[in-house]
């Protein structure tokens, strides 16, 4: 989203240019999924943020056939999890009835992940001989493709049965054995190195309030009152609409108001808690705050309506 996700987004610029020989391209999540559904062959990563990734993961493992079907990685530079894309399924829980690909799938990421190509090879290319061959379990049986609908036990059966053998009809998979990467500890490196450069500073808050009222002006001296020092009363809105100081409506009232109070020089927390504790003496509900903050003079946050 342009204005939430904009640090992401000027990283992921920052960072491609390192890789001139790569296309780079930015969609918004809902066409970026629309396009995954219509003709996703023209992805090769997707790079995202978790909440997104975490809906565009199960789109593309289900046009692949079930979201059952595909595992995931969690990597850091100490630490690694590996686990099927989708939560737990209570409904058909001991059933014997659930894909275990996605498990399976997560597991060939950890041999991978622990240099056991070969073991990884065997593994995944039995997988695929099993698919191939149509033994499905029920979220991906269909009669015109499938030849038995299997249950978890019988399709890890007819896996193992065919251990030692590649699929006739789809890609065998072939991994490449060799030392782990540096690249991803030099990064890390790089990454603790540059934040310890960074510069925080403290510019303002933004104060939810709920408290009720029609006469939008009177509440905005009230809480412009407030103000201390140069941390002063910068705009009020409410559900996305700007409506102090100025107001183009006369017949708006509500109860939930974001307050923004700003300084153009730096301040402390303890400025803020004063304008905190002369709200709440005056009787106001605080819902809860967002500190503004800028980083090396760049605002960490997204500007109010009409800035």
């Amino acid at each position: 989203m342009k204005l939430t996700d904009g640090l992401f987004h000027d990283i992921f610029k920052e960072v491609g240019k390192e890789y001139p020989d790569i296309e780079a391209d930015h969609f918004i999540v809902d066409i970026a999924t629309a396009r995954l559904a219509d003709t996703p062959e023209i992805f090769d990563v997707i790079v995202t943020l978790n909440l997104y990734g975490d809906i565009i993961s199960d789109v593309a493992a289900q046009i692949a056939g079930s979201v059952g079907l595909a595992g995931s990685s969690n990597v850091s530079e100490d630490f690694a999890m590996f686990e099927a894309i989708h939560g737990s399924a209570p409904d058909i829980s001991g059933k014997n009835m659930a894909n275990p690909s996605g498990l399976l799938q997560g597991a060939i990421m950890m041999l991978n992940h622990l240099n056991m190509q070969d073991k990884a090879e065997l593994i995944q290319n039995a997988w695929l001989k099993t698919i191939e061959s149509g033994y499905h379990t029920a979220d991906i049986y269909t009669k015109a493709e499938s030849v038995e609908k299997c249950t978890t036990t019988s399709f890890t059966n007819h896996l193992i049965g065919f251990l030692g053998e590649k699929p006739l009809k789809l890609k065998a998979a072939h991994y490449v054995t060799g030392k782990k990467s540096d690249s991803t500890k030099k990064a890390t490196l790089t990454i603790s190195e540059a934040s310890k450069k960074i510069k925080q500073s403290l510019h303002g808050v933004d104060i939810f309030i709920k408290h009720f009222t029609d006469d939008i002006q009177n509440f905005g001296s009230q809480i412009q009152a407030s103000g201390h020092g140069d941390l002063a009363l910068q705009m009020i809105s409410t559900i996305g609409l700007s409506v102090w100081p100025s107001c183009n409506r006369d017949d708006l009232s509500g109860n939930f108001w974001r307050c923004r109070f700003f300084s153009e020089k730096e301040i402390t927390y303890d400025n803020i808690l004063t304008v905190l504790t002369d709200l709440h003496k005056k009787g106001f509900t605080i819902l809860k705050t967002e500190n503004l903050n800028h980083f090396n003079g760049s605002e960490g946050y997204s500007k109010a309506q009409g800035q």
